[in-house]
């Protein structure tokens, strides 16, 4: 079972459910799997987690993917715990293998020093990628009707043979091949006389072998009459130095429900996620920042 909680468990603590967004039933094509959320359940799509809160009953019911092909996986997994910033959570006695598809079982520990409950199951997707559910409140009230709510999401789960969504097929049709490129310029002028100037470019090939290469630049300049410093040429990527293991790697184009993204795993290991999104005029936004569609040179 996937262990990045640290984000969903601050969204439970500070309440962050709302009841937008998701239909009862949910169709999860590029995972092969569907549901259907219970009675009294809404909430939404958090990257690669479905957040679930009740109207009543305090707590959080996390959805996520697992990649575990037998249940002997999917226990050792589980049975590690679940340690980040933050947050831990061991479990309470052995996960239980039942039948040829499901592990189960409860967690106990802390999250920010609040004591905290779960009951997580695991199911194995004989087809692709399986599913995990995690219901999770505070200790001292914890019941057995956690247990039931979750156990009613498991018993709607249906799996099938994964297929890629219409969404993800558009959004390689527009990007594949292409250089997804983003510029900015800013100059501004003191009473001096003199002017600083900042520039930053971003580039992103996607090549059709599945390979991305990147290219990152911040160019300062510092004129002061008609004498001027250039200390261009700094490259950096979110404020630091790119090394280079940091320019190319392997990327994937997926969706979860409507919403679709481009996951870069960079050489050195680090993984970054753009939400993929386009405005009025069809112009390319990853996350909230436009970029550019260009011819790539980079891809042969």
């Amino acid at each position: 079972m996937k262990t990045k909680l640290t984000l969903v468990l601050m969204m439970f603590c500070l309440g962050m459910i709302n009841a937008q967004g998701l239909p009862q039933h949910i169709e999860l094509e590029e995972l092969g799997l569907s549901f259907d959320i219970p009675q009294g359940w809404t909430g939404q799509l958090e990257g690669e987690y479905i957040l679930l809160g009740h109207q009543s009953l305090p707590g959080l019911m996390i959805l996520f993917q697992n990649n575990s092909q037998s249940t002997g996986d999917l226990k050792n997994t589980a049975m590690q715990g679940i340690r980040e910033e933050g947050v831990q959570l061991s479990p309470a006695g052995d996960f239980k293998v039942v039948g040829d598809n499901r592990v189960e079982g409860m967690y106990t520990g802390y999250f920010n020093g609040s004591q905290v409950k779960s009951y997580a199951i695991g199911l194995i997707n004989g087809l692709g990628s399986g599913m995990s559910i995690l219901i999770l409140t505070e200790s001292n009230v914890f019941t057995n009707k956690h247990k039931d709510e979750a156990n009613k999401l498991a018993r709607s789960v249906k799996f099938y043979q994964a297929k890629e969504s219409t969404n993800t097929k558009l959004w390689k049709n527009k990007l594949i091949g292409r250089q997804l490129k983003y510029m900015y310029t800013n100059t501004s002028s003191d009473y001096n006389g003199g002017s600083v100037g900042l520039s930053e470019k971003t580039t992103i090939d996607l090549c059709s072998n599945g390979q991305f290469y990147y290219y990152s630049n911040t160019s300062s300049q510092i004129a002061s009459g008609s004498v001027a410093a250039d200390n261009s040429n700094v490259s950096s990527s979110g404020g630091g130095t790119l090394s280079s293991e940091d320019t190319g790697g392997t990327y994937k184009i997926y969706s979860l429900g409507q919403e679709s993204y481009l996951e870069l795993t960079f050489q050195s290991g680090k993984v970054v996620e753009y939400d993929l999104s386009t405005n009025n005029s069809g112009q390319l936004f990853l996350d909230e920042t436009r970029y550019l569609v260009l011819q790539s040179e980079q891809c042969h």
